[in-house]
């Protein structure tokens, strides 16, 4: 009460005391909030480091795309490709349409169920098939998970998404809404 507000001293007591109504911190209850807070700002550290890298790759895509967008807005601005080039450029895209349709079509699904569906982030204890797993890393393509073994576990993205997931351990929301 000497350092802080009467609402924030309450809200502090909570998070601290074990029980209600006590009015000074034991030792066991400081070492536990201070192991939680250890655990979520370590999940939360790596949560973040992974969904950094994977819109950073998400970024590099849209980069390529774009660049390709605007060379071919530049020769047509500057008279240099005809419609004759244009329906042969439009031809190869085509068939690049065809030969890479799929993987397209992977990565799309793949990034719905990472940034929409968001089932786990780093550091949740899930149970997938029913073998207890540790998610250590998320790509965009695949997730990473840590058995009790320390074996590690690769799946697609793909088929986690068509998989029943529970989550034993969820992590607190990053959005700093209660």
């Amino acid at each position: 009460m000497r350092f802080l507000r009467e609402d924030q001293a309450l809200k502090t007591m909570a998070l601290l005391v074990g029980t209600p109504g006590d009015e000074k911190v034991s030792k066991a209850a400081l070492k536990t909030w201070v192991v939680n807070a250890f655990r979520e700002r370590k999940a939360l550290a790596l949560t973040l480091n992974d969904t950094k890298t994977a819109v950073n790759k998400l970024h590099q895509m849209v980069n390529v795309l774009f660049g390709i967008i605007i060379v071919v807005i530049c020769l047509l601005i500057l008279n240099i490709a005809t419609s004759k080039f244009l329906v042969f450029i439009s031809s190869q895209i085509v068939v690049v349409a065809f030969i890479f349709g799929n993987t397209c079509k992977t990565i799309f699904e793949a990034i719905i169920f990472l940034f929409v569906m968001h089932p786990f982030d780093v550091g949740d204890r899930c149970v997938i098939d029913g073998v207890q797993l540790i998610v250590e890393e998320m790509n965009i393509l695949t997730t990473v998970f840590l058995k009790w073994d320390n074996e590690k576990v690769y799946f697609p993205n793909i088929t986690l998404s068509t998989r029943a997931i529970s989550n034993h351990y969820r992590s607190p929301d990053m959005c700093g809404f209660n």
